[in-house]
């Protein structure tokens, strides 16, 4: 059973390496895992959005989760997304996922449909009862129009259906009040901000770390921000936040496609002129980097990842 304590710092959500013709590339995804955590990230957050696990079908998903899980090793937490549709999917997810020895799951209310927070109480309950495995929300209403309610979430950590939530709407009013209700209850409520930019933030505000799509490239900044920050050192978390910044710069390459693609080609790009992963495909309708667009993210690694040990 994973100690709640673990759960904390940077888990980065990681990318999934696909081959040319869009198949999981698991030798890529195990090179990744492992590169990842010789950078002192604290987990892994797996099959997030960053991973595209929606153009993944089941086979895909469950083959690239073990990977992941074996590649960690146990060095660290997998935390495994088991979204879907339909709670039923969900729970499908779910138990592929205890199977494959994850250490928690997450879950997103079910898209598709604009659902009702009553509707989230049963989806949340359905998946927890069937398994033993700590379950976080996953809010990311951008993506999945239904936006999770502070007194709905409060709720189900209250009666102990969840132990904590990755929120990736970038609403820092919302996560404030949402820790500060768990504090009041006195739960031990593990919360994580799904932020690129406001690593330092997180913790400011009363969360245990943050979950950036950033950290497949700059782990290592990630890690100094949030354990600056954990210290009390906001000035030294400021300037590792600026580092982490600066690697955005990669995603602003792309001069056609929609803001997903570009930040998930760009990071594989980068990653895979890094040595890192062996190719950098995205799964289409997502729109691939151009040649010149790589030559531009190459010409901006060196500057950026110079300090950055590769192949370690």
């Amino acid at each position: 059973m994973l100690d709640l304590a673990r759960l904390r710092g940077i888990y980065p959500p990681v990318l999934t390496p696909l081959t040319p013709d869009e198949r999981v590339d698991v030798a890529s995804l195990r090179s990744l895992v492992g590169w990842l955590i010789d950078q002192g990230v604290h987990g892994i957050w797996a099959l997030g959005t960053t991973a595209e696990f929606p153009s993944l079908d089941a086979t895909e998903r469950q083959a690239a989760l073990e990977a992941t899980v074996e590649a960690a090793g146990g060095r660290v937490p997998v935390v495994a997304n088991v979204s879907d549709a339909g709670t039923r999917l969900a729970i499908r997810h779910a138990r592929i996922a205890e199977r494959a020895a994850v250490d928690a799951i997450a879950v997103t209310p079910p898209y598709y449909y604009p659902h009702s927070m009553d509707e989230m109480l049963a989806h949340y309950r359905a998946v927890r009862d069937v398994t033993d495995l700590p379950l976080l929300i996953y809010n990311i209403p951008q993506t999945v129009k239904i936006r999770m309610e502070v007194g709905t979430t409060l709720q189900l950590a209250e009666e102990g259906t969840v132990i904590g939530l990755k929120d990736s709407q970038n609403d820092l009013q919302w996560f404030r009040d949402v820790c500060l209700g768990a504090a009041q209850r006195g739960l031990d409520f593990r919360a994580f901000l799904g932020t690129r930019t406001l690593i330092d933030a997180a913790v400011q505000i009363g969360g245990v770390g943050s979950i950036p799509s950033i950290a497949n490239v700059a782990p290592r900044e990630c890690v100094e921000c949030h354990e600056a920050a954990e210290r009390g050192d906001f000035a030294a978390a400021a300037r590792a936040q600026e580092r982490v910044i600066a690697y955005e710069q990669i995603t602003k390459v792309a001069r056609g496609g929609s803001a997903n693609a570009a930040n998930l080609a760009a990071m594989k790009s980068f990653l895979r002129q890094r040595g890192v992963i062996a190719h950098s495909s995205v799964a289409a309708p997502l729109r691939p980097l151009t040649a010149e667009e790589e030559a531009q993210v190459a010409g901006l690694a060196p500057s950026l990842a110079g300090s950055v040990a590769v192949g370690a």
